[in-house]
């Protein structure tokens, strides 16, 4: 079994991208067995119908009630709650027996990334030997610009270091709100860290131009990190590469999936 948690910040696309590409690995081919898990207890409206939904266990407006909270204290503790429907969850799974699980995590990054609750969630879903990858969302309206970017690449390192037991994709999201050019240069600047300090130089001044070059300079030092990945939420652009990613990193067979 192949399991790819979807993660990024609030709005990055994360449901969509969740729903559009189970829908495409399934019409790639057939044969292959593919379900979403929801794990965001707090959404109210999904562009998908998960197959499996954490709001099975946890009702956010009951949690609220129960223990007084308001909406962003319940999904705090609906997060936390989480870890008791473990074993509930995986049962799920097993009934689907599927090849590939694809998550869709909270909308608010820091409850799934930052909190003991989701590397515990990410370390102990599935059963077997199950294989798990982790991508992460750069939302293309964030990071046109040099700061912005830098500010989610910072973001993925964290997510990077708090699941570092699981391989890591990076993945430009919502491209169709972009030109050809902008996709061009925002992948170039994940690829050539010296061009991203050329670019910060160039668009940013003042504190926010010193931090981004100092912080620039860090990732220059460290190396690069994967690839971005360009992918739309509305079309297929995209996904035959990011499938291709995920099977690498998996090793998997690919006279199973092709």
């Amino acid at each position: 079994m192949l399991l790819n948690y979807f993660i990024g910040t609030a709005g990055s696309g994360k449901s969509t991208l969740t729903g559009l590409f189970k829908d495409y690995v399934l019409k790639r081919n057939p044969e292959i067995s593919a379900i979403t898990l929801n794990l965001d207890p707090g959404v109210k409206r999904m562009p998908y119908t998960p197959d499996i939904d954490v709001r099975d266990f946890i009702v956010l407006e009951e949690v609220m009630a129960e223990y007084g909270l308001g909406p962003n204290g319940a999904m705090i503790l609906a997060s936390d709650l989480m870890v008791n429907f473990l074993d509930d969850l995986k049962y799920e799974i097993d009934e689907y027996n599927p090849d590939w699980v694809f998550v869709d995590t909270a909308g608010q990054l820091e409850l799934f990334a930052f909190r003991e609750t989701g590397p515990l969630i990410a370390s102990s879903l599935g059963f077997g030997s199950i294989q798990k990858a982790v991508s992460f969302l750069f939302d293309s309206n964030l990071v046109l610009r040099p700061n912005g970017f830098i500010s989610t690449l910072l973001l993925a390192a964290s997510v990077q270091f708090r699941f570092r037991n699981i391989s890591q994709i990076n993945v430009l999201s919502k491209v169709d709100l972009l030109g050809e050019d902008q996709i061009d240069m925002i992948v170039n600047w994940s690829q050539d860290f010296r061009a991203l300090e050329d670019s910060t130089n160039e668009r940013e001044s003042g504190l926010i131009r010193e931090l981004s070059m100092l912080i620039s300079d860090v990732f220059v030092q460290l190396g690069t990190t994967s690839e971005l990945i360009p992918c739309s939420n509305k079309e297929e652009y995209g996904l035959d590469l990011l499938f291709g990613y995920l099977q690498r990193i998996f090793d998997s067979d690919e006279s199973k999936f092709y």
